[in-house]
């Protein structure tokens, strides 16, 4: 039985020790800046009905004066997306040090509503993927997932997730990242 679970274990380490699975560029992302965004973000009465755009984003990378900002598109339900909510949140530092905003990006949540945004914000805290120098964001129609060709349109049984998408101070795609390895922090910033 040991043996069992000792393989077990060393699997399912296997699949984190893998590299980080960089993806090709959909035809939404072969473009000079990222496609217009919008997403809810809690307000200063604590709902979340302020709008972040990009518009607000351009404003908080000039006034930071950020190099890259990573879109970690994730779920609460994906076990996949946690490693990297994980090692983002770990590495928090560092990233922080070499200019990095982080934009945690909820993107595949159904009937999405100031409790459920709270209860997403909980669990986030919770288990530790969130610091107070991320943007936690929440995309109530999946639409970014579409705008950046991540999900085709009008589909709701695909969520393709985890996916980052690393971006320049411009907002211009540099990097798509599928799954995330064991160099995928190191990415972030290079």
């Amino acid at each position: 039985m040991r043996k069992i679970t000792t393989l077990i274990l060393l699997s399912a380490l296997a699949i984190f020790a893998d590299p980080t699975k960089q993806l090709p560029f959909t035809k939404e992302l072969q473009v000079e800046e990222l496609p217009w965004l919008a997403f809810d973000a809690k307000d200063n009465k604590g709902t979340y009905d302020k709008v972040i755009n990009s518009n607000h984003l351009k404003e908080l990378i000039k006034q930071k004066k950020y190099r890259r900002v990573v879109f970690s598109f994730f779920a609460t339900w994906c076990t996949l997306c946690r490693e990297g909510l994980k090692q983002i949140s770990n590495n928090s530092a560092e990233l922080k040090k070499n200019g990095v905003l982080v934009v945690l990006v909820n993107a595949a949540e159904k009937d999405l509503d100031n409790y459920s945004s709270r209860k997403i914000e909980e669990w986030v805290k919770k288990d530790g993927y969130y610091k107070e120098e991320f943007l936690l964001v929440f995309d109530k129609f999946s639409n970014s997932l579409e705008d950046f060709g991540l999900k085709k349109r009008n589909n709701n049984d695909e969520v393709p997730l985890p996916k980052t998408v690393i971006a320049d101070e411009n907002l211009r795609p540099l990097m798509l990242i599928g799954q995330e390895g064991d160099d995928y922090v190191q990415l972030l910033w290079k």
